[in-house]
């Protein structure tokens, strides 16, 4: 049973989201859902006299209208960064639009492990305001993972687990999409109970929007993963599987405490949730399943898929293609067609994640028929520096269905792991949603910088120009990993520890079409502009291009120690922090790029002191260690922001320079395993305090342009 959503679902609905967002100009919109009309999702837009109709197969659908028509009529937009439009005195008379008509059933939104990066600790006023943003970008099928834990620990007292164990397997508030994701439990925790009250209340109010608008929101399958003590009280078939620093018990699906379990917690998760009949699971995503038998792994998908249907007979299996491209060596096509063949065509909705850099359709026939959609990942961890496709985005889904083998595909949408930055992208693979491609970037760039800066300039034109040819057109994986968040090392040739599954090598080079980019914003913006979308992206490029001298600056540091050379290692030292230095400062002026609001918003959801420290330590460590003291996932979520950068980023950098000094000073040898076991304890105590280190420094809020002057002469680089 599927629960209504709002009372007044439909045109109302739609009509409340043009007051949000319009303010007091909305009564010079009308909102018209147009339900029942079957088919593909369709909108049209009629700008008279008398005001501007949007009319729409859903509230999404008068959304994107509205997001058309700011962007295209009245050359301003809504993004998650400007979240207020510059509309014109007078609305543009455009007339009656022809019908635009979606050719994706599917627009998704979110990666389990978004909310953990991103949206772990937000309130219903943040996410109120990102549901608007979804609707006006078209997203129709929105993965919903918040409040889930409800469920969780209804099921687990239902079978007998205590309350205690229970909360102590969901584990901290930061970590539970990697339990849903069946990759760790129990870590950071445990859950307490006002947590769990009041995020149910939340995530029953976020899908009661999602769904007031038209949404099919995604719920949770199971995937097999049960506490070890169950698996020990009951004598269940079970095997451990490890993931990074930690691992999972999992049912057999042979096992009856299998089906048991997945019953339950379908049938708990529907009671407090309802149902949009699709669940996500994802019982292998980083690791390999216990067997290699084709028969195996198709009783295994069997197994998920039938807990599903056994509690919803129209259930469909939301899967992440990710383990056919990160275990692609385990994924024969014997295997990974055995795995698709063994769930009904109509039952399985596949992901392929990263189509934009590593796409699987192609190798597995088009996912054996089976519906499929394409994503873009674009971030991995949350990790900093600009990056992106943009000519990729545009065409590849496109390119895609007129491919034999990918002839079933069947949406679009991100898979992100984190977001917030590079909003280009969104917008651009928003446009693509509806219209199928984006043959011309540059010109669709064009309407971009209008709608972004309210005007265009030659030199605003010029500047997106260069940072199509030198940012938004990579082929790698990801940006160049930033020395600041590399951990500190005297081991090898001293160069900084990179992340795990870095995004791409890290360069000291300072790309010649992204130092001009830089110039040219710079020269276009006006104090007003600080606290605007042209201040936050002359922000982020000019942290790209400290990004780059710090690497360089390391780098020669490195060589100087290696040689001995203790006045070159100490001027190139220097240097190094004192560019991370700058880079805090200039990101303490856009709220974006802040740690105290992240831990403010952990600490916000405590009832006790106690509670507060649970969450900001999940909060902390998280960005950091994010694992055990010496986990491989170390600094895998690193971020560029003000306080995180200055206590505990540039402090790294700081014992290394003075553990490196001190052997050049008495000629001693670098003792790694001495710097590691200080660097460690460093780390520890960092994610261990509370309230002091990540305390905003000085309030620069809005003040970009100001600093982005002082740094130039410092930082500035010449071409050729």
């Amino acid at each position: 049973m599927t629960p209504p959503g709002e009372p007044d679902a439909g045109t109302p609905a739609a009509g409340r989201l043009l007051a949000r967002l319009l303010g007091e100009r909305a009564a010079e919109f009308t909102a018209d859902v147009v339900p029942g009309t079957g088919g593909p999702d369709w909108y049209e837009i009629d700008a008279g006299p008398a005001g501007v109709t949007l009319r729409g197969s859903s509230g999404v659908a008068v959304a994107s209208a509205l997001r058309h028509y700011l962007r295209t009529a009245c050359g301003t937009q809504i993004t998650w960064d400007a979240p207020v439009p510059r509309l014109p005195d007078r609305l543009p008379r455009t007339g009656s639009t022809a019908r635009t008509t979606s050719p994706y059933r599917h627009r998704y939104h979110f990666n389990v492990c978004t909310f953990g990066y991103t949206t772990a600790f937000w309130d219903w006023a943040r996410w109120e305001r990102h549901i608007d943003w979804m609707a006006l970008h078209g997203v129709t099928t929105p993965l919903a993972m918040t409040g889930l834990e409800a469920a969780w620990q209804r099921a687990l007292l239902a079978v007998g687990l205590d309350d205690g164990s229970a909360r102590r397997f969901l584990g901290g508030p930061a970590y539970l999409p990697w339990n849903w994701l069946a990759s760790l439990d129990g870590w950071c925790g445990p859950l307490p109970q006002s947590w769990i009250d009041a995020h149910a209340g939340l995530g029953r109010r976020i899908l009661d929007r999602e769904r007031a608008l038209g949404m099919r929101p995604v719920l949770q399958g199971f995937s097999g993963h049960v506490p070890r003590e169950l698996i020990a009280d009951r004598g269940a078939r079970s095997t451990t599987l490890p993931w990074w620093d930690f691992e999972v018990g999992l049912l057999d699906p042979r096992d009856p405490l299998f089906e048991e379990f997945g019953t339950t917690l379908l049938t708990e998760q529907t009671r407090l949730f309802g149902t949009d009949h699709l669940y996500a699971a994802d019982p292998f995503i980083e690791t390999t399943p216990p067997e290699g038998d084709p028969a195996g792994i198709a009783r295994f998908a069997r197994a998920v898929h039938g807990t599903m249907t056994a509690v919803d007979d129209r259930a469909v299996w939301v899967l992440q293609a990710w383990p056919f491209s990160y275990r692609s060596r385990y994924w024969t096509q014997e295997r990974t067609r055995a795995f698709l063949d063994a769930v009904p065509d109509d039952g399985l909705l596949v992901l392929d994640l990263w189509a934009e850099h590593r796409p699987v359709w192609r190798r597995t026939d088009g996912y054996r028929k089976k519906p499929w959609v394409w994503c873009m990942l674009h971030n991995l961890g949350g990790r900093p520096g600009l990056y992106g496709n943009l000519d990729e985005i545009a065409t590849a889904a496109a390119r895609a269905a007129a491919d034999a083998r990918g002839g079933s595909l069947s949406g679009i949408g991100a898979g992100m792991e984190a977001f917030g930055g590079d909003p280009v992208l969104y917008e651009l693979l928003a446009d693509v949603a509806w219209q199928g491609s984006v043959d011309d970037v540059r010109t669709w760039l064009e309407t971009w910088t209008r709608a972004r800066y309210g005007r265009t300039t030659p030199g605003l034109l010029r500047a997106w120009e260069l940072l199509h040819a030198c940012v938004y057109s990579a082929d790698g994986p990801g940006p160049p990993g930033s020395v600041v968040i590399g951990r500190p090392t005297l081991e090898g040739d001293l160069r900084h520890e990179l992340p795990v599954h870095l995004s791409g090598p890290p360069s000291p080079d300072v790309p010649p079409d992204l130092a001009e980019a830089w110039t040219l914003l710079a020269g276009e913006a006006t104090p007003e502009d600080g606290a605007g979308p042209l201040g936050r992206d002359l922000c982020d490029v000019t942290a790209q291009v400290l990004t780059h001298r710090a690497c360089e600056q390391q780098w020669r540091a490195a060589d100087a120690a290696l040689a001995r050379d203790a006045d070159g290692f100490h001027r190139a030292a220097g240097e190094l922090l004192a560019t991370i230095e700058d880079l805090d400062t200039l990101l303490a002026t856009r709220p974006e790029h802040r740690l105290d609001a992240w831990l403010a918003d952990a600490r916000s959801w405590a009832t006790t002191p106690a509670e507060a420290d649970l969450y900001e330590g999940n909060a902390r460590r998280l960005l950091t260690l994010w694992g055990h003291t010496r986990s491989a996932l170390h600094d895998y979520s690193g971020r560029h922001w003000s306080g995180l950068v200055r206590t505990f980023h540039l402090p790294r950098w700081r014992s290394w320079c003075e553990h490196i000094g001190r052997a050049l000073e008495t000629g001693s040898p670098y003792r790694a395993e001495e710097f590691e076991t200080a660097l460690l304890a460093q780390e520890e105590r960092w994610t261990a305090d509370r309230g002091r280190t990540g305390a905003p420094g000085p309030d620069t809020a809005g003040a970009t342009l100001e600093v982005v002057r002082t740094l130039m002469p410092r930082h500035r680089v010449r071409r050729g």
